[in-house]
Protein backbone atom coordinates (compact mmCIF):
# COMPACT_ATOMS: atom_id res chain seq x y z
CA UNK A 1 0.00 0.00 0.00
CA UNK A 2 2.65 2.23 0.54
CA UNK A 3 4.54 1.95 -2.22
CA UNK A 4 1.26 2.28 -4.02
CA UNK A 5 0.03 5.36 -2.52
CA UNK A 6 3.55 7.30 -2.21
CA UNK A 7 5.92 5.53 -4.62
CA UNK A 8 9.78 5.69 -3.29
CA UNK A 9 10.78 6.73 0.46
CA UNK A 10 10.29 11.12 1.06
CA UNK A 11 7.72 11.33 -1.53
CA UNK A 12 9.93 12.14 -4.36
CA UNK A 13 8.69 12.65 -7.97
CA UNK A 14 10.00 10.91 -10.59
CA UNK A 15 9.63 7.29 -12.51
CA UNK A 16 8.71 5.51 -9.45
CA UNK A 17 6.02 8.26 -7.75
CA UNK A 18 2.87 6.84 -6.49
CA UNK A 19 -0.50 8.02 -7.10
CA UNK A 20 -0.08 11.08 -4.56
CA UNK A 21 2.51 12.58 -7.17
CA UNK A 22 0.94 11.49 -10.28
CA UNK A 23 -2.44 12.75 -9.51
CA UNK A 24 -1.12 16.13 -8.46
CA UNK A 25 1.17 16.34 -11.66
CA UNK A 26 -2.08 15.48 -13.66
CA UNK A 27 -3.90 18.28 -11.93
CA UNK A 28 -1.34 20.96 -11.69
CA UNK A 29 -0.63 20.22 -15.63
CA UNK A 30 -3.99 20.58 -16.01
CA UNK A 31 -4.31 24.35 -14.80
CA UNK A 32 -0.68 25.16 -16.24
CA UNK A 33 -2.27 24.25 -20.11
CA UNK A 34 -5.75 26.07 -19.33
CA UNK A 35 -3.27 29.50 -18.12
CA UNK A 36 -0.87 28.71 -21.17
CA UNK A 37 -4.22 28.60 -23.85
CA UNK A 38 -4.94 31.67 -21.84
CA UNK A 39 -2.01 33.65 -22.58
CA UNK A 40 -2.58 32.56 -26.19
CA UNK A 41 -5.91 34.33 -26.44
CA UNK A 42 -7.73 31.13 -26.29
CA UNK A 43 -11.22 31.02 -25.14
CA UNK A 44 -13.60 28.18 -24.81
CA UNK A 45 -16.30 29.83 -26.76
CA UNK A 46 -14.57 31.46 -29.41
CA UNK A 47 -10.87 33.38 -31.01
CA UNK A 48 -11.10 36.28 -28.69
CA UNK A 49 -9.23 36.94 -25.71
CA UNK A 50 -12.55 37.69 -23.55
CA UNK A 51 -12.21 35.45 -20.76
CA UNK A 52 -10.08 35.81 -17.86
CA UNK A 53 -9.31 32.33 -15.80
CA UNK A 54 -8.34 32.05 -12.28
CA UNK A 55 -7.91 28.84 -10.35
CA UNK A 56 -6.65 28.33 -6.67
CA UNK A 57 -5.77 25.20 -4.68
CA UNK A 58 -5.57 24.22 -0.93
CA UNK A 59 -4.68 21.03 0.57
CA UNK A 60 -5.55 20.03 3.98
CA UNK A 61 -4.97 16.57 5.36
CA UNK A 62 -6.34 14.78 8.49
CA UNK A 63 -6.55 11.63 10.23
CA UNK A 64 -9.54 9.36 11.63
CA UNK A 65 -8.43 7.11 14.54
CA UNK A 66 -11.16 6.09 17.04
CA UNK A 67 -13.75 7.82 15.28
CA UNK A 68 -11.99 11.17 16.35
CA UNK A 69 -10.72 13.49 13.68
CA UNK A 70 -7.38 14.93 13.44
CA UNK A 71 -5.55 17.99 11.82
CA UNK A 72 -2.33 16.81 10.57
CA UNK A 73 -1.58 20.34 9.21
CA UNK A 74 -2.16 22.28 12.75
CA UNK A 75 1.62 21.79 14.33
CA UNK A 76 0.36 22.96 17.82
CA UNK A 77 -3.24 21.30 17.69
CA UNK A 78 -2.51 17.40 16.89
CA UNK A 79 -3.96 16.04 19.95
CA UNK A 80 -7.14 17.95 19.84
CA UNK A 81 -9.95 16.11 18.21
CA UNK A 82 -12.19 18.34 15.36
CA UNK A 83 -15.89 17.96 15.13
CA UNK A 84 -17.94 17.03 11.83
CA UNK A 85 -20.34 18.79 10.15
CA UNK A 86 -22.77 18.91 7.44
CA UNK A 87 -24.08 21.74 5.27
CA UNK A 88 -27.45 22.14 6.00
CA UNK A 89 -28.12 23.93 2.42
CA UNK A 90 -26.22 21.77 0.29
CA UNK A 91 -25.83 18.89 2.31
CA UNK A 92 -21.77 18.38 1.49
CA UNK A 93 -20.03 17.19 4.81
CA UNK A 94 -17.01 19.20 6.09
CA UNK A 95 -14.77 19.37 9.28
CA UNK A 96 -15.11 22.20 11.23
CA UNK A 97 -12.15 24.56 12.09
CA UNK A 98 -9.38 22.21 9.45
CA UNK A 99 -6.93 23.65 8.60
CA UNK A 100 -6.17 24.56 4.57
CA UNK A 101 -3.53 25.99 2.89
CA UNK A 102 -2.76 27.57 -0.05
CA UNK A 103 -0.91 25.77 -2.70
CA UNK A 104 0.48 26.75 -6.29
CA UNK A 105 2.52 23.40 -7.73
CA UNK A 106 3.09 20.15 -7.05
CA UNK A 107 6.42 20.63 -4.91
CA UNK A 108 4.70 22.70 -2.72
CA UNK A 109 1.87 20.48 -2.43
CA UNK A 110 4.46 17.79 -1.79
CA UNK A 111 6.48 19.83 0.71
CA UNK A 112 3.13 20.03 2.55
CA UNK A 113 2.46 16.73 2.64
CA UNK A 114 5.40 15.60 4.22
CA UNK A 115 5.11 18.24 6.87
CA UNK A 116 1.88 16.76 7.88
CA UNK A 117 3.13 12.75 7.88
CA UNK A 118 6.06 13.31 9.84
CA UNK A 119 3.01 15.20 12.76
CA UNK A 120 1.01 11.75 12.04
CA UNK A 121 4.13 9.82 13.46
CA UNK A 122 4.53 11.87 15.93
CA UNK A 123 1.01 12.05 16.88
CA UNK A 124 1.31 7.95 16.77
CA UNK A 125 3.94 8.11 18.84
CA UNK A 126 2.26 9.96 21.58
CA UNK A 127 -1.20 9.05 21.55
CA UNK A 128 -0.58 5.70 21.19
CA UNK A 129 -2.18 5.34 17.37
CA UNK A 130 -1.95 2.11 15.39
CA UNK A 131 -1.74 3.15 11.52
CA UNK A 132 -3.21 0.77 10.46
CA UNK A 133 -5.70 1.03 12.55
CA UNK A 134 -6.07 4.89 11.48
CA UNK A 135 -7.76 6.34 8.35
CA UNK A 136 -5.87 9.66 6.78
CA UNK A 137 -7.42 11.95 4.03
CA UNK A 138 -5.33 14.33 2.44
CA UNK A 139 -7.71 16.56 -0.21
CA UNK A 140 -7.06 19.25 -2.45
CA UNK A 141 -9.46 21.59 -3.18
CA UNK A 142 -9.56 23.16 -6.58
CA UNK A 143 -11.60 26.62 -7.21
CA UNK A 144 -11.93 27.96 -10.85
CA UNK A 145 -13.46 31.30 -11.59
CA UNK A 146 -14.04 32.25 -15.47
CA UNK A 147 -14.72 35.83 -15.82
CA UNK A 148 -16.13 37.24 -19.75
CA UNK A 149 -14.80 40.66 -19.62
CA UNK A 150 -17.61 41.67 -22.17
CA UNK A 151 -20.02 40.61 -20.20
CA UNK A 152 -19.02 40.53 -16.40
CA UNK A 153 -20.19 37.14 -15.81
CA UNK A 154 -18.28 34.96 -13.08
CA UNK A 155 -18.54 31.29 -13.72
CA UNK A 156 -17.34 29.50 -10.24
CA UNK A 157 -16.01 26.44 -10.56
CA UNK A 158 -14.99 23.80 -7.57
CA UNK A 159 -14.22 20.20 -7.00
CA UNK A 160 -11.93 18.41 -5.02
CA UNK A 161 -9.55 15.23 -5.00
CA UNK A 162 -9.67 13.13 -1.33
CA UNK A 163 -7.08 10.52 -1.49
CA UNK A 164 -7.37 7.83 1.40
CA UNK A 165 -3.81 7.12 2.73
CA UNK A 166 -3.33 3.71 4.79
CA UNK A 167 -7.15 2.51 5.69
CA UNK A 168 -7.92 -0.78 6.02
CA UNK A 169 -11.26 -1.84 4.92
CA UNK A 170 -13.66 -1.83 7.91
CA UNK A 171 -16.83 -2.97 8.69
CA UNK A 172 -19.07 0.44 8.75
CA UNK A 173 -17.40 1.38 5.41
CA UNK A 174 -17.96 -1.76 3.60
CA UNK A 175 -21.50 -1.59 4.85
CA UNK A 176 -21.64 1.12 3.85
CA UNK A 177 -20.87 0.55 -0.01
CA UNK A 178 -22.99 -2.13 0.17
CA UNK A 179 -26.03 -0.18 0.85
CA UNK A 180 -25.53 2.59 -1.27
CA UNK A 181 -26.53 0.09 -4.29
CA UNK A 182 -29.84 -0.89 -2.64
CA UNK A 183 -32.47 1.46 -3.38
CA UNK A 184 -34.83 -0.04 -0.89
CA UNK A 185 -32.32 0.46 2.05
CA UNK A 186 -31.05 3.52 3.63
CA UNK A 187 -27.00 3.66 3.05
CA UNK A 188 -25.73 3.79 6.83
CA UNK A 189 -23.12 6.68 6.02
CA UNK A 190 -23.07 7.91 9.89
CA UNK A 191 -22.10 4.78 11.16
CA UNK A 192 -18.49 5.93 11.27
CA UNK A 193 -16.70 9.22 10.37
CA UNK A 194 -14.83 7.93 7.14
CA UNK A 195 -18.24 6.67 5.78
CA UNK A 196 -19.68 10.40 6.02
CA UNK A 197 -16.69 12.04 5.11
CA UNK A 198 -16.93 10.11 1.74
CA UNK A 199 -20.24 9.91 1.71
CA UNK A 200 -20.62 11.05 -2.30
CA UNK A 201 -18.02 8.43 -2.65
CA UNK A 202 -20.58 6.07 -2.39
CA UNK A 203 -23.03 6.63 -5.22
CA UNK A 204 -22.99 10.42 -4.97
CA UNK A 205 -21.55 13.56 -7.10
CA UNK A 206 -17.64 11.90 -7.54
CA UNK A 207 -15.97 9.57 -9.77
CA UNK A 208 -14.27 7.14 -7.72
CA UNK A 209 -10.90 4.79 -8.20
CA UNK A 210 -10.05 1.82 -5.34
CA UNK A 211 -6.77 0.49 -5.46
CA UNK A 212 -7.20 -3.04 -3.61
CA UNK A 213 -3.80 -4.36 -2.24
CA UNK A 214 -3.72 -8.28 -1.39
CA UNK A 215 -0.81 -10.82 -0.42
CA UNK A 216 -0.39 -14.24 -1.96
CA UNK A 217 0.47 -15.54 1.77
CA UNK A 218 -1.63 -17.90 3.37
CA UNK A 219 -0.63 -15.89 6.50
CA UNK A 220 -2.68 -13.16 4.90
CA UNK A 221 -5.55 -15.10 3.84
CA UNK A 222 -8.59 -13.49 5.93
CA UNK A 223 -7.54 -9.96 4.73
CA UNK A 224 -6.88 -11.08 1.53
CA UNK A 225 -10.88 -12.29 1.33
CA UNK A 226 -11.85 -9.25 3.06
CA UNK A 227 -10.26 -7.16 0.79
CA UNK A 228 -11.98 -8.95 -2.28
CA UNK A 229 -15.00 -9.07 -1.25
CA UNK A 230 -14.91 -5.39 -0.37
CA UNK A 231 -13.88 -4.25 -4.39
CA UNK A 232 -16.51 -6.32 -5.45
CA UNK A 233 -18.89 -4.57 -3.69
CA UNK A 234 -17.24 -1.53 -4.95
CA UNK A 235 -17.66 -2.54 -8.13
CA UNK A 236 -21.26 -1.91 -8.00
CA UNK A 237 -21.26 1.44 -7.04
CA UNK A 238 -22.60 3.50 -9.92
CA UNK A 239 -22.07 7.66 -9.31
CA UNK A 240 -23.37 10.49 -11.19
CA UNK A 241 -20.63 13.11 -11.64
CA UNK A 242 -21.86 16.61 -12.48
CA UNK A 243 -20.37 20.15 -12.72
CA UNK A 244 -20.06 22.04 -9.51
CA UNK A 245 -20.68 25.63 -11.28
CA UNK A 246 -22.29 28.84 -10.23
CA UNK A 247 -22.70 32.05 -12.07
CA UNK A 248 -22.41 35.19 -10.74
CA UNK A 249 -23.02 38.70 -12.44
CA UNK A 250 -25.43 41.45 -12.84
CA UNK A 251 -29.23 40.79 -13.40
CA UNK A 252 -29.44 41.95 -16.76
CA UNK A 253 -26.20 40.02 -17.79
CA UNK A 254 -27.60 37.35 -16.22
CA UNK A 255 -30.92 37.61 -18.36
CA UNK A 256 -28.90 37.79 -21.61
CA UNK A 257 -27.37 34.56 -21.06
CA UNK A 258 -30.43 32.68 -21.17
CA UNK A 259 -31.79 34.89 -23.48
Amino acid sequence: KTHTIFGEEGLQDNANAGLVQRSLRAIYDKIQSQQSHQEKGFNENSNNNNTIVRTTTQASFLEIYNEKIFDLFSNDNLDNPLSLREDAHNRDVYVEHLSQHTVTNVEEALSILRAGIENRKVASTNMNRVSSRSHALFVLHVHTELTNVDTGITKKRSCKFTLVIHSLVDGNCGGGMGSANKQQHHAPYRDSKLTFLLKNSFGGNSKTCLVATVSPSLLSMTETVSTLKFAQRAKLIRNNAVLNEDTVGSVAALQAEIA
